[in-house]
């Protein structure tokens, strides 16, 4: 969105500041006017170029039905162009007080008041747990305090970042735009890590299924009655399950499911007929 964390940023910031150029003259009105660069707490005040909101709403594929949660949202303009070119409703958290109060303004001069909310307060005070989508322009350290809430919230949960990752959490997908900033998306994971029951898979019978996960990547064993345990290898994208298990006989056999809280229901990856795969948890 509209800040850089302040510490090890000031070079990038300067940088941005070129960059943003004349898009900064276009954020005040008559009332309040801010400057790139402006200090805040923990961060300075850079605009997003307007040339990224876009593909940073479109990653996350914004529609009707989302709550988009914009934070450290400055002067409201992801969003308002959350709402005006997606219909969505948007919330934006900003801190400092003047930047809240223009992006009220901007939101009403949009017409887009009835579907875009600003707050001022504090990101990691506020509650944003309702949101579908998240955008974040916030810096690498504001991110990685930050990691541990976004990885608690409902799975499928789209994240966005403008330039910044959030360390070993490896992104869904980088969007890389000419002369731009990367953008960073994720989908926060099921939580799955534990052992199941799974039913369904050919030769084995009802099967123990043991998860290590990191994040949306997963490795474990699967042993069936009898035999000893085979490999595993999975990925989550939200609550799409995709495991593949290793087996000396049957070669590699896949399935994809989807994760509802203790239990899941899918079926192998090649698309055999009248097949289902389904799973319960255990611990």
């Amino acid at each position: 969105m509209n800040t850089l964390s302040r510490p090890a940023l000031a070079l990038a910031a300067a940088l941005a500041v070129l960059a943003a150029g004349c898009t900064s003259l276009d954020s005040g009105d008559e009332l309040f006017r801010p400057l790139v660069g402006q200090a805040g707490k923990d961060v300075m005040w850079v605009p997003t170029l307007d040339s990224a909101v876009m593909p940073m709403l479109e990653v996350a594929k914004v529609g009707p039905d989302d709550i988009v949660y914009d934070l450290g949202s400055g002067d409201g303009k992801i969003p308002i162009w959350a709402a005006r070119k997606f219909g969505a409703r948007a919330v934006g958290i900003e801190y400092d007080g003047k930047l809240s109060a223009l992006a009220v303004r901007n939101a009403q001069r949009a017409g887009v008041s009835d579907r875009v909310r600003m707050i001022h307060g504090d990101i990691f005070n506020e509650d944003f747990s309702a949101a579908t989508v998240l955008t974040l322009y916030l810096g690498r350290d504001l991110n990685l305090r930050l990691k541990p809430i976004i990885a608690r919230m409902r799975p499928g949960t789209r994240v966005v970042s403008n330039a910044f990752d959030m360390g070993v959490w490896e992104p869904d997908r980088v969007i890389q735009l000419p002369d731009q900033n990367p953008i960073y998306y994720w989908v926060v994971p099921a939580p799955v890590g534990g052992e199941w029951e799974v039913n369904g898979l050919a030769g084995t019978g009802a099967a123990r299924l043991r998860l290590v996960q990191k994040f949306q990547r997963l490795e474990g064993t699967l042993q069936a009655p009898g035999a000893p345990d085979v490999p595993v290898q999975g990925r989550l994208e939200g609550t799409r399950l995709a495991l593949a298990v290793t087996g000396d006989r049957e070669g590699l056999r896949r399935f994809v499911a989807e994760v509802k809280g203790d239990v899941f229901t899918g079926s192998p990856a090649d698309g055999a007929a009248g097949a289902a795969v389904s799973g319960r948890r255990i611990r």
